[in-house]
């Protein structure tokens, strides 16, 4: 007699059913009792979460300056700025994104220390001109720094974009992806912070001038604005850049970076994670080459154009053990790529099934155990031999 324990239970979700924002809480009020394990069937959701949320709201960079850069004497100071693009919409195109991006360098920028919002100013100088561009023919958007007033060599400025809290942001989406050639703000160990970068500039150039012909005789060693930004193009400095006095050699190509492949800024993320912390036990996270427990219970590929749907659908579940085996409320939350929280209101409605497996008690009942054992001994005698 063959015994069937193994049953499955289906929950149907409809994300406009909840009131919650992005962290759903279901509740079973009957409960799913002796569940074993869970899985995600399917996932539907339209593209059309937006691209400028959370962390993809802000761009970070530092910025130094040098009082007097020829004379060898003083020290570089620095500042941390960001610009807040939380009151754009929360969906733009690549043209749109640059252009927004180029009017608040202008005059919308944020002191990170202070708070302050203005121009990037050190002091009463003239704030760097920051020129941010998209080409539309090939992708690419680019940035390149100017100091056109400044008439000798004081103030030199030194631009680095930077990452926040190990979150490289806008900037990966616009495609700047070495991110070790940017400055960690609350990162890992493994980023330059704002500190050391400081500390490398006062060790390694105390002395810049601004072109080759203004080298006193006899003297070696010592960089000019153009082969200083040779020198981080190819090596560990990739998206720092020098303005300073305006000259020929120090031209505009000199001064200015090229992302290194295409943006992905209009359909960004490249998977969406469905978690919770309930149920997804059993899955690991690759981080800095380590695998790490997180609450991940499926994943949905992004493998369709802006405003079309997305769905998952498998008939071999991968399944997750349940460490509470009677379900009565659990949790689901959805993230990008990247683990952002994706904002309520820029979340659209979403379906997804999810399979409970329950096993059923043995009921060890007298009768019971004397048919089983009837059985048991009439297939080990069978009398037709």
């Amino acid at each position: 007699m063959t015994i069937d324990r193994h049953h499955y239970k289906y929950v149907h979700i409809h994300s406009s059913n909840h009131k919650s924002g992005n962290n759903f809480r279901i509740k079973v009020p009957h409960g799913l009792n002796a569940c074993s394990r869970v899985a995600l069937q399917n996932f539907s959701i339209p593209n059309t979460i937006g691209n400028s949320y959370g962390p993809l709201s802000k761009l970070y960079w530092v910025e130094f300056v040098k009082d007097n850069a020829t004379s060898g004497v003083g020290d570089w100071s620095k500042k941390i700025f960001y610009i807040d693009l939380s009151d754009i919409p929360s969906y733009t195109q690549n043209s749109q994104i640059a252009d927004l991006i180029h009017a608040k360098f202008q005059n919308e920028v944020y002191d990170y220390d202070t708070g302050t919002i203005g121009t990037h100013q050190f002091t009463s100088e003239d704030p760097l001109e920051i020129n941010f561009a998209y080409d539309e023919n090939h992708y690419i958007f680019q940035y390149s720094i100017s100091q056109t007033t400044l008439t000798q060599d004081v103030g030199v400025k030194v631009f680095v974009p930077a990452i926040f809290e190990n979150d490289v942001g806008l900037w990966e989406h616009f495609g700047f992806v070495n991110e070790t050639g940017m400055i960690g703000i609350n990162s890992r160990s493994y980023f330059s912070t704002p500190d050391q970068s400081l500390e490398a500039l006062n060790r390694d150039f105390k002395t810049i001038y601004p072109q080759s012909t203004d080298i006193p005789a006899g003297v070696d060693g010592v960089p000019t604005y153009k082969t200083l930004n040779e020198f981080w193009e190819n090596g560990p400095g990739r998206y720092m850049r020098i303005a300073g006095v305006p000259n020929a050699e120090n031209n505009l190509d000199a001064r200015s970076v090229v992302a290194d492949g295409q943006t992905v800024h209009e359909n960004h993320f490249s998977q969406l994670f469905i978690c919770s912390d309930t149920l997804g036990t059993d899955a690991m996270l690759c981080k800095n080459d380590v695998a790490v427990p997180t609450n991940i219970l499926g994943c949905l590929m992004n493998d369709q154009p802006k405003y079309s749907y997305l769905h998952f659908q498998t008939n071999t579940p991968a399944w997750m053990k349940l460490n509470d085996t009677k379900i009565q409320e659990f949790d689901i939350r959805i993230r990008d790529h990247r683990g952002r929280d994706i904002p309520a209101e820029q979340l659209p409605n979403f379906n997804m099934t999810l399979i409970f497996e329950t096993v059923d008690e043995i009921d060890y009942q007298k009768e019971h155990t004397k048919q089983y054992l009837r059985e048991a001994y009439v297939k080990e005698h069978d009398y037709r031999k």
